[in-house]
């Protein structure tokens, strides 16, 4: 069976968006922005489509006080990835300011891709292993622009080629960024980030490989 390559299509000015929360942030007197934090987050949505708590990269878990949404939230009872804006004012509490999804990309076997592996270059930033070890996070920047072609779209996956077995037993999988630029003009940039779930992953470590305008970046990091 012929599977998919699973990727995510992007806006075509490739921005992650921060939506506002549905509830009203206040001023309680001790500065504007004397509690504020900003995490990447899983989210946990209830059969409201709520965000009844969150679980930070460092495995903390935040109540949603109030409970809030966005409107890309569409399935109930379920987990997003997200980056959080939040008031922190009271332990164990997240008063939610802005809300934007941060897309998950599951490797895949390069075998699978249909019409091959493509990695046109993007601009590299950073990449870093959650405190949790749960995911892989990456900050690129795609080089878009205005175009007339309304079916053109900037599509990320990611390609597991290689596992390569060490003379100690340990294992390193290599993962390779598909990026098709498509027919989209190259007229300036713009962040993106995603997350690569590492607890699904049956290995010692990683290898990113990007391609980039200035040559291929690799970064390796220890997934136990």
């Amino acid at each position: 069976m012929r599977i998919h390559l699973i990727i995510y299509i992007a806006l075509m000015t490739a921005v992650m968006t921060l939506d506002s929360c549905t509830t009203d942030a206040y001023d309680k007197g001790e500065g504007k922005y004397s509690y504020l934090k900003t995490e990447l987050v899983e989210a946990h949505v209830g059969s409201d489509k709520n965000v009844d708590y969150v679980v930070t990269d460092e495995g903390e878990r935040l109540m949603a006080e109030p409970p809030f949404t966005a409107q890309w939230i569409t399935t109930a009872d379920t987990t997003y990835r997200a980056l959080l804006l939040y008031n922190c004012k009271t332990v164990g509490k997240a008063e939610c300011l802005s809300f934007g999804r941060i897309n998950v990309l599951n490797p895949v076997v390069a075998d699978s891709v249909k019409n091959g592996v493509k990695t046109d270059p993007v601009r590299y930033e950073s990449s870093w292993v959650s405190t949790s070890r749960r995911y892989l996070n990456v900050a690129i920047y795609l080089v878009t622009g205005a175009t007339d072609d309304s079916e053109a779209r900037h599509r990320l996956g990611m390609v597991a080629d290689t596992l390569m077995v060490w003379p100690d037993s340990t294992r390193t999988l290599r993962l390779r960024l598909y990026h098709d630029q498509q027919t989209i003009p190259q007229y300036y940039s713009q962040r993106t980030y995603f997350s690569v779930p590492l607890y699904s992953i049956d290995a010692d470590t990683v290898t990113l490989s990007v391609n980039t305008f200035d040559g291929t970046v690799e970064r390796s990091f220890a997934v136990k």
